[in-house]
C-alpha cells in the first residue's frame, strides 16, 4: 500500500511532497543531483504549518502546503527559497 504524501523540509531551503524522509531526499537529489544532505537534514513539516499561506519574495500568494498536497498523486518538489 502506498504511503500518503506528506510535506518535508529538505535542507534549509526546499519543501518536498513525499511518502517518507528517504523519498523526500531522493526527490530533491533527482532535481539537484548528488547533495551532501542526509536523512538528518529532512524534517516533516508540522501540522500547524500546513495551512500557513505561502507567499514568495515578490508578495505573490500561492496555495497552502495542505492544498498543494491534496492535488498531488506522486512525490514531487513543491518549492524552495534562497
Amino acid at each position: 500500500m502506498e504511503q500518503p504524501l506528506k510535506a518535508y523540509q529538505v535542507g534549509d531551503n526546499d519543501i518536498v511532497a513525499a511518502g517518507s524522509q528517504e523519498e523526500a531526499l531522493a526527490v530533491l537529489e533527482g532535481l539537484a543531483g548528488q547533495t551532501d544532505l542526509t536523512i538528518g537534514n529532512v524534517a516533516l513539516i508540522a501540522e500547524d504549518e500546513l495551512d500557513v499561506p505561502v507567499v514568495d519574495e515578490e508578495g505573490n500568494a500561492y496555495p497552502t502546503i495542505r492544498q498543494m498536497l491534496a492535488e498531488l498523486s506522486e512525490p514531487t518538489y513543491l518549492f524552495g527559497w534562497d
